[in-house]
Formats: structure tokens, C-alpha cells, sequence
């Protein structure tokens, strides 16, 4: 996939700048050359007109310069949301979140979209392309205040590609990767989303609650809140979030990571420490948490 190259207004302003710099220094020589009034004038004049055509030339190419239209989408970056998840054993006492999924190699996990008729196609879509997307995306490092410019990382869009990323390198356990996405009101399924338009009294926009039976995973319930009041952008970026908690991660200590408790990365997209958790977390490490390194 291309690399995508970002280029901040900075440079334009350097480049300006040296422009500045140069016909300024011109204009001094040739002053100098020329001691008459009448000849001084008329190379100012010259000067000024010159100078005048150029920044008219050269902010366009500026602007064609600097901005990048293939660049990655970002989301709303004033936008903050706040999730929580929950490990419930069935003997009824918490437990770590070091559980996963243990299922044979292809069987099915069937996700259910609950009250899909609340929102739109377009937000249904979202809640798809978030599970289901296999698209990569290059976004350089200095964004996310990993690098310096020039060096980019791999994201991905949904977890269907994620985990055929994660699934590169054999695990102990098998990582779920055969989603069938249902709506149906009745609640069935493996991974449910419930969609409401209620507020959550603890201010959560997102909440995972999986319940297991010796530390594996046997269902799992999404709850989004305040579903009406979000975008078909911002859905998508919560159910990215808890959909990592549905398959058994934890949280990140990356507060520009998707997977921070709090979401307020404008390039929320599955990042490779969260695809590293995911397979320790299969091969038997005994943490789900998600820690990412600079």
C-alpha cells in the first residue's frame, strides 16, 4: 500500500521565508549597483511588482504541496468516549482479563446486532466494516507521536484484518476470525451488540460485559449508549474499541491508542501493539492488557 506523506504548514512558511530572504538580498545589490534616484526607483518598483507575482504563484503551489488529498481520515478529535468493560464469572466472582475464546479452527462466531432498526444503513455499515474490514492503512508515526517524520506504521480498519495479522505466527489457542454478522432482535448469538438511545449512568459511551467459565470466553455483550446522538464515524470507532474487549483484551497504556479507556486519538484504528496483545493473549500469556511502546 502507498505510503502516506503528511507535510505540516511549517514548511511553507520555511519555504516563504528563504524567498523573503532572497529577493530581499537581490534588491540590496541592486541598490547598489544603481546610485540615482530615478534608477533606485524604478528597481524598487520593479522589486515590488516582482515580489507580488510571486506570492501570488507561489501560495497555490503551496497549498498543492502541503496538503495531502490521499491522506488517512481522521475523526473528530474534540470527541471523547469514555468505556468500560467487564470480566463475570459464572460462579459470579470477577476475574482477570487474561481469558479468550477457545474454539476449534473455523467454527463460526455469530455477532448479532440487536434493535438494528434503531439506526441508520449507514451506521449498520459501520458496525460491519469495523468487524468485518480486511483494509490496511499507512500512517506515519509522528502523528501518534511514536517518531520522527518519515517513518509509518500499519493499521487496520476492522478486526477481520487484524487478526489475519495476528494469525500469521502460530498461537496456542485459536484467534476467532470466521464472524457471521446478524440482526435479529432476539439476542442470540455469540458476540451481541445491543444498540440504545439511553444515557449510561456511569457516562460510558461503550460497555463489554464477556462471561466465562474457566477463564474462556463464552459470550459476550456490547453495549453502545446514546446510539442516536453518534455518527456513523464515531460507531464505528467505539465498536472497534469493544470489540477488542470482546475478543479479550484489556486495555492500553497508550492514551493515543484505540483500545485507551478513554478514546481520543483521531486515528482510531487497530494498532500493531493492540495485534501483538491479541496473540500473546491466544498463546497463553497470562495478561490481556495492551501495552504499547514508543
Amino acid at each position: 500500500m502507498k505510503e502516506e506523506y503528511i507535510i505540516d504548514m511549517e514548511s511553507q512558511k520555511t519555504l516563504l521565508h528563504a524567498i523573503n530572504r532572497t529577493l530581499k538580498q537581490k534588491n540590496y545589490e541592486l541598490v547598489k549597483q544603481h546610485t540615482s534616484h530615478a534608477t533606485l526607483n524604478q528597481h524598487r518598483l520593479k522589486f515590488n511588482r516582482g515580489f507580488l507575482i510571486l506570492m501570488v504563484a507561489i501560495v497555490p503551489i503551496a497549498f498543492f504541496i502541503t496538503h495531502d488529498f490521499n491522506s488517512v481520515p481522521t475523526r473528530d478529535s474534540n470527541s471523547e468516549f469514555r468505556t468500560s468493560y467487564l470480566i463475570d464469572n459464572l460462579q459470579g466472582d470477577i476475574v482477570e482479563t487474561w481469558v479468550h475464546w477457545n474454539i476449534i479452527d473455523s467454527e463460526r462466531v455469530t455477532v448479532n446486532i440487536v434493535d438494528a432498526d434503531l439506526v441508520s444503513a449507514e451506521k449498520i455499515t459501520a458496525i460491519k466494516n469495523a468487524i468485518l474490514s480486511e483494509k490496511a492503512v499507512q500512517i506515519d508515526d509522528y502523528l501518534l507521536h511514536k517518531a520522527p517524520r518519515g517513518t509509518s506504521s500499519t493499521y487496520y480498519e476492522g478486526w477481520q484484518g487484524a487478526i489475519l495479522a495476528a494469525s500469521k505466527n502460530p498461537t496456542e489457542f485459536y484467534i476467532p476470525r470466521n464472524f457471521v454478522v446478524l440482526e435479529s432482535a432476539r439476542g442470540e448469538g455469540d458476540i451481541t451488540i445491543q444498540l440504545l438511545n439511553e444515557n449510561n449512568s456511569d457516562g460510558y459511551t461503550g460497555y463489554t460485559k464477556s462471561t466465562v467459565e474457566k477463564n474462556q470466553i463464552l459470550k459476550s455483550t456490547i453495549t453502545i449508549y446514546n446510539v442516536d446522538e453518534l455518527s456513523a464515524d464515531q460507531l464505528n470507532t467505539v465498536i472497534l474499541h469493544e470489540f477488542g474487549h470482546a475478543l479479550g483484551l484489556g486495555h492500553s497504556t497508550a492514551p493515543e491508542d484505540l483500545m485507551a479507556p478513554t478514546i481520543t486519538t483521531a486515528y482510531p484504528y487497530i494498532s500493531g501493539c493492540d495485534i501483538d496483545a491479541l496473540s500473546a493473549l491466544y498463546d497463553g500469556k497470562t495478561s490481556s492488557d495492551v501495552t504499547c511502546k514508543k
